[in-house]
């Protein structure tokens, strides 16, 4: 046999595993990869809900508009342990939280996101009685309900099995079952610590030139400007007097702009001890343009009656251009409200 005979058995053996090889691995139409479990455009999807009959408890993503541009709306269920049973003589506090309507975080947008179009990593075609029971598809307890352009498409969704990560989710119209990714499932159930936003500015504080602060009539103007290039933060000055920055005022506000709530209240809702009243307020713009706000609050004086010798009360509350509402502030908050009193009354 020569050289060129030698070559072309070679080349077609060659050929003949390469075959062999890509089929062998190529999946089943049964187990394909990177299928549509719902081919919706982002226009299409409306709202997501998300039902866990265990913990009864559901949330759901919607969207939302303002100047800025579209975020999406977290709705989240409320609960009551009133009606808990606990051993007698336990001294169980009862917790109650109303239905609440609350910004969402980048996380619930990006989710949001991902279900226009929804994919599956793999889609496992219509399975048996035996392999939905294995999976607990047979009578799942958690589901998705996706509603786009006025009509809802409903889910049975699992956790993976042992030794797994991904859920398996199964369409509830047509049977058909498929994994999806890990955060569509872990996410939604964990809405309420996930998905909230807990930032008080969608803005970064280097783009602030000017700080207003009001607070019991006094009102004082600032100036504002980044400390070095490419440094995070910036001074604060007098108005009249932009080149003599003040230290003071600079910690001060570093600290309120970065304030974080311990609870943020849904859209509408008041506190238990009713509507705040606010005591101080910060407004920001760039350039003569608005940038946004935020107001610090206590609760309404007819609602504070301490007892006599006890510790005056420490509720503080906020809301912003950002917030849906008022958020809930660490106690140690309230010293920083008394001090921003001072130095807005401060020439």
């Amino acid at each position: 046999m020569n050289a060129r005979a030698v070559a072309i058995q070679g080349g077609l053996a060659f050929g003949a595993l390469v075959l062999a090889y890509t089929t062998w691995q190529r999946p089943s139409e049964s187990s394909s990869t990177n299928a549509f479990v719902l081919d919706l455009t982002k226009n299409d999807l409306e709202k997501i809900r998300f039902e866990d009959q265990d913990s009864k408890t559901w949330s759901e993503l919607t969207r939302g508009e303002e100047r800025a541009g579209n975020f999406v709306f977290v709705n989240l269920s409320g609960y009551d342990s009133s009606d808990a049973g606990l051993p007698s003589g336990h001294p169980g506090v009862v917790l109650k939280m109303p239905d609440r309507l609350v910004r969402g975080n980048d996380s619930a947008q990006r989710l949001f996101e991902r279900f226009s179009p929804l994919r599956a990593t793999r889609a496992l075609g219509v399975l048996d009685t035996g392999k939905l029971k294995e999976l607990g598809l047979d009578a799942p307890k958690k589901t998705l309900e996706v509603t786009a352009r006025g009509v809802k498409h409903k889910y049975a969704i699992v956790p993976a099995p042992p030794g797994g990560t991904e859920p398996y989710l199964k369409d509830l119209q047509d049977g058909r079952v498929y994994i999806v990714d890990r955060s569509i499932l872990s996410d939604m159930q964990s809405a309420r610590t996930n998905l909230v936003e807990r930032r008080m500015h969608g803005f970064p504080i280097e783009e602030i030139d000017r700080v207003v602060i009001e607070a019991g009539g006094a009102r004082r103007e600032l100036s504002a400007g980044r400390i070095e290039k490419n440094y995070p933060g910036i001074k604060l000055a007098p108005l009249d007097a932009p080149d003599k920055p003040d230290e003071t005022l600079k910690n001060w506000h570093d600290r309120v702009f970065g304030l974080a709530p311990t609870d943020v209240l849904g859209k509408g809702e008041k506190p238990a001890s009713g509507a705040p009243v606010t005591a101080l307020k910060l407004t920001y713009s760039s350039r003569g343009r608005p940038l946004g706000w935020m107001e610090i609050g206590r609760p309404p004086t007819d609602a504070i009656s301490p007892a006599a010798g006890a510790p005056a009360p420490t509720e503080v509350y906020a809301r912003s251009e950002f917030t849906a509402d008022w958020v809930r502030l660490a106690p140690d908050a309230q010293n920083l409200l008394t001090e921003g009193e001072k130095l807005a009354a401060k020439k």
